[in-house]
């Protein structure tokens, strides 16, 4: 079998998804999974190595750089029999050691044809887009109703405070940096995230997908109109603050579409609507965000803004704008 060196981040992004890397170690684990396959291809939008054998199985080998794979096996396990959650079949998992010794932990699932919503939102009319958002609202509010004690461990609350801690420590400064946020900005943004995360009370805390993005919701048409067939996936689930969830589906999901985000909201929880507190949540929980980041400084280099951001009130605009609220995002 062959062997694979990764020492670092370089290495690593360099090899992921090239399937002659993979192929050796492919090949085994699908020999142990009793699977057989003609040609391997990379998955697109992925930073684990994911490859799709014959559009019939995608296989997942995760980096060594995360601790995702215990929690989103048992996650997609414990969906299989969650009717409102739409997801793929999980059909093989494991851990498995290449030429060197080196073991990789990887999930194998059914392959699913649909096409994500960032293929297919510029086909869609305002009404199919809508609808398509109303049901990601009823499924996330499945997800974060799943009883999480089903999953809780040590470990788990250790994966989470780590991001929280570490988002902590360094988001103000990167984004300062950047030029996204002005120092002017930071001393009332520090108090806000510490309050948010004093306010963060373990017994609050739900499933989250965390990466709730475009291309991890698939979608089919029927004769009654466009379905989600899929939420794809998991590797950035916790258990976690419900407003994480909020920066991959505004920034990456809607792609900032004040409409999309109200049928969302409206399925989800319609009283987040009128929730003063809610825009400043969902802000400090983006700040907070593991991709806050990239994610931030990308939207702030789309908008052209001639500057960087001075107050919260101008940061929730751009994060949480109240036209989401308005009546004009009702209109179809």
């Amino acid at each position: 079998m062959t062997t694979i060196r990764i020492d670092n981040w370089d290495d690593w992004t360099r090899v992921y998804n090239d399937p002659a890397v993979w192929q050796g170690l492919i090949h085994a684990i699908c020999g142990r999974e009793g699977i057989e396959y003609l040609q391997l291809h990379p998955a697109s939008a992925n930073t684990n190595a994911v490859f799709l054998l014959d559009q019939a199985f995608a296989v997942k080998i995760y980096s060594p750089f995360w601790d995702e794979f215990d929690f989103e096996r048992e996650l997609i396990e414990a969906l299989a029999s969650e009717v409102e959650i739409p997801t793929v079949e999980l059909v093989g998992c494991g851990r498995i050691a290449d030429g060197d010794g080196v073991v990789w932990p990887y999930l194998i699932t059914r392959y699913c044809g649909a096409r994500p919503f960032s293929e297919i939102r510029g086909e869609l009319g305002d009404e199919d887009a809508v609808s398509l958002a109303s049901q990601l609202g009823w499924i996330v509010q499945a997800l974060h109703g799943l009883d999480v004690n089903r999953f809780g461990s040590a470990a788990r609350e250790r994966i989470w405070t780590d991001v929280v801690d570490e988002r902590r420590r360094v988001a103000l400064g990167e984004l300062t940096e950047a030029g996204v946020l002005s120092p002017n900005v930071v001393e009332p943004l520090e108090s806000l995230l510490d309050r948010e995360i004093n306010a963060d009370l373990p017994e609050a805390r739900v499933v989250v997908h965390g990466d709730l993005g475009a291309d991890h919701v698939l979608c089919a048409p029927t004769e009654d109109g466009w379905r989600i067939e899929a939420l794809i996936d998991f590797g950035d689930a916790k258990v976690g603050a419900r407003a994480y969830e909020w920066m991959p589906l505004w920034l990456g999901c809607f792609d900032r579409d004040p409409l999309l985000a109200r049928a969302f909201l409206e399925a989800y929880e319609p009283g987040l609507l009128s929730d003063p507190e809610f825009p400043t949540r969902a802000v400090a929980w983006m700040l907070l965000h593991d991709f806050s980041r990239d994610g931030l400084t990308e939207q702030w280099q789309k908008q052209r803004r001639a500057g960087a951001v001075e107050s919260l009130e101008e940061l929730r605009e751009l994060l949480c704008p109240d036209s989401i609220r308005s009546s004009r995002a009702q209109a179809i």
